[in-house]
């Protein structure tokens, strides 16, 4: 059962990911800031992963990378709460 509530945490983590950058990608027209901020997202939320990761060494089989895939995904939870945000500001 706890792996199936990992899979279900992972998936959505992993959607707020795309949607972040897709929203970054239709809301910011100029190409240097629109890179710049999947840049500074993906070295932010890369960061942010490995220190979870790191605490989750001695998991069992697989929970690093669960840990890791799971804060990068959380790591992008406020920018895409930020995007979702300025998208129904412009409606």
């Amino acid at each position: 059962m706890r792996l199936v509530l990992t899979l279900f945490l992972l998936l959505g983590t992993v959607a707020v990911t795309g949607y972040a950058h897709w929203q970054l990608y239709r809301q910011v027209n100029a190409l240097p800031s629109r890179l710049l901020g999947h840049i500074l997202l993906v070295l932010v939320a890369t960061a942010f992963a490995w220190v979870v990761s790191s605490v989750y060494m001695g998991a069992e089989e697989g929970g690093e990378m669960a840990a890791f895939l799971m804060a990068f995904g959380v790591a992008h939870m406020p920018p895409a709460i930020v995007l979702l945000l300025k998208q129904q500001e412009k409606k």
